[in-house]
């Protein structure tokens, strides 16, 4: 009999030893910074009688007439040994959202098993977080992970570190900022509340590495450390120094930042989908992509650097509520429209 709990103190001990690359966004840590924010969390945990089987860090959002639906991000995650009973877990988890009276479920699962139950209708949504990414293990030696890489982006590298550059470990949310704000103007990419930023830089998962060239800093970024792996998930440059590859630089410092925190893994965190293949894994040689979609930037800087492919399913909506699931798709038409 499967039942949830509202209080699961272990909640990071059982995610480090239930799956690999466990995901930050999962982790106490990442709960603190939601609820620094004042955003609407809870965490949830399936028992099976008095065994964790599944676990799930959800955000609550308000929607109109009184309705709101529950989020879970890289979530839920379920145990290695209940794989055959994951539909019964998503039966429960629906129960429980329909009593908090959301209408629906919104979730990113790790891995493409049968999903959603037999009374709610499951249907795939657009992407809240990216779901492909390249995944370079750390436990090789620098002249072997160099090796790996592109041999253009060896370049780079190696251009950078003749250049009169520094870098720096210190965490700065002001510096953070500025160079974010002028990225995001550049690339027209629209920026979270600077609140959210700040709450992650501040955070115990988080790390942050600049890169000045004299007093000025023109490139930085932020990573988040957690179970066996090290993320890149925000950086920003100076484009009026961009001959000075401080981007390449930075993502090499990353990585042996990962290293030297003993991390197994360093996960780029975002590229765009392999066109027509889901949830595989392969080498950067093999890996096509739509050169149109909004990461194809990124993915092409990212893949110099000799990680490996991997996707999961994508972002799905549990649907609790039909009618009322209708109208919110409807509304939000119409605010696309106006």
């Amino acid at each position: 009999m499967l039942k949830i709990e509202t209080k699961f103190e272990m909640s990071n001990s059982w995610l480090k030893e239930n799956v690999s690359r466990p995901p930050f966004c999962q982790s106490f840590e990442w709960e603190e910074i939601l609820s620094r924010e004042g955003k609407d969390v809870e965490r949830l945990a399936v028992f099976d009688d008095e065994k964790p089987v599944a676990m799930a860090l959800v955000e609550y959002h308000k929607l109109p007439f009184g309705w709101r639906y529950a989020f879970c991000p890289k979530g839920p995650i379920t145990a290695r040994s209940s794989q055959p009973t994951v539909h019964k877990i998503y039966e429960v988890l629906a129960g429980y959202f329909k009593n908090k009276k959301c209408i629906f479920f919104r979730f990113e699962p790790m891995a493409n098993w049968e999903l959603g139950t037999e009374n709610c209708e499951l249907r795939k949504t657009v992407d809240i977080n990216p779901r492909a990414t390249m995944i370079l293990d750390l436990r090789r030696t620098p002249d072997e992970l160099l090796a790996g890489m592109h041999q253009k982006t060896r370049y780079n590298i190696n251009l950078a570190q003749k250049k009169d550059l520094r870098v720096s470990d210190i965490k700065d949310a002001d510096l953070f900022m500025t160079l974010m704000k002028a990225t995001g103007q550049r690339d027209k990419f629209r920026l979270h509340q600077v609140k959210h930023y700040h709450e992650i830089i501040f955070s115990p998962l988080a790390h942050q590495l600049t890169v000045f060239y004299g007093p000025r800093p023109i490139a930085t970024a932020i990573f988040a450390g957690f179970g066996d792996t090290f993320t890149y998930v925000f950086g920003a440059s100076d484009y009026d120094h961009r001959s000075l590859m401080a981007p390449y630089l930075i993502q090499w410092e990353g990585i042996k930042m990962g290293q030297r925190y003993g991390y197994r893994y360093y996960d780029f965190f975002g590229i765009a989908p392999q066109k027509g293949i889901k949830s595989k894994e392969q080498g950067i040689n093999d890996y096509e992509y739509d050169v149109k979609h909004q990461y194809a930037g990124v993915t092409r800087f990212k893949q110099g650097f000799g990680g490996a492919y991997h996707e999961d399913p994508g972002t799905f909506d549990l649907i609790i509520s039909p009618w009322k699931y209708r109208v919110y798709n409807w509304l939000r038409r119409i605010r696309r429209m106006i």
